[in-house]
């Protein structure tokens, strides 16, 4: 499949999202059939209590976003030179929804609690690929 298919394919599924989401809101799809045409599009559960409440925490296209965002399903198998592409790649992208599936995944394939790789950018404010890998690779764990 090309790139420009696959773009015009995304758009098409943001495009129809959308109009679940306007329907669902304005009381005129019941929340089950909502759901029901979300998980057939996302190819993937749904939650009734995110549809429900998302807009308390993000906008409707970052919620879309984030239903349609695919998944790094083979985490551990990342590499280190993909894990450092991978976390350039979240220090570059504005879409929260693609940082949320690096950062399941780097967490994830380097054994660190949720919001490790957050925190590393944006609280010790890390930009160095190299640098932030080497912080995820050590050994963090503390004995009692």
């Amino acid at each position: 499949m090309d790139l420009s298919h696959h773009n015009r394919t995304t758009s098409i599924k943001i495009d129809k999202c959308a109009a679940i989401v306007r329907k669902f809101e304005s009381g005129e799809l019941p929340e089950h059939n909502a759901i029901s045409q979300l998980q057939e599009l996302a190819g993937r559960p749904i939650d009734p209590d995110w549809l429900r409440n998302y807009w308390r925490s993000e906008s409707t296209d970052s919620f879309i976003e984030r239903l349609l965002a695919t998944k790094l399903l083979d985490w551990q198998s990342i590499t280190d030179s993909q894990a450092e592409a991978l976390i350039a790649e979240y220090l570059d992208t504005s879409n929260t929804a693609r940082r949320d599936t690096i950062e399941n995944a780097i967490n994830r394939r380097y054994r660190k609690p949720s919001g490790t790789l957050s925190d590393l950018v944006f609280q010790r404010d890390i930009s160095e690929p190299k640098r932030i890998l080497e912080e995820l690779k050590k050994h963090t764990t503390i004995a009692i």
